[in-house]
């Protein structure tokens, strides 16, 4: 697998903002279609791709913190009686 910098993959988008033609491109850099097809759908949907992993970033931060107020909780209820609904004991 050839891995391509980023500055060869916006030569090659520019070209085909260019040229107007994907295919013909891809003949000329020896490219194959798909990749540069995933080039261009990463550009396109970029923001979307960083609102995603930031999505699973909170959503991940909200289980553990839910996590751990269930374990937090727990133990106050097994050491403050006020925390399981009982009498104080005094």
């Amino acid at each position: 697998m050839r891995q391509f910098s980023e500055e060869f993959k916006d030569q090659i988008l520019k070209e085909i903002k260019e040229v107007g033609n994907i295919t013909l491109v891809c003949k000329k850099h020896d490219l194959k279609r798909t990749t540069v097809m995933n080039w261009l759908h990463k550009i396109k949907n970029k923001s979307k791709i960083s609102e995603l992993k930031i999505t699973r970033e909170l959503n991940r931060k909200i289980k553990d913190q839910e996590l751990q107020i269930a374990v937090l909780t727990s133990l106050l209820k097994k050491t403050y009686p006020l925390w399981n609904n009982e009498k104080p004991l005094s």
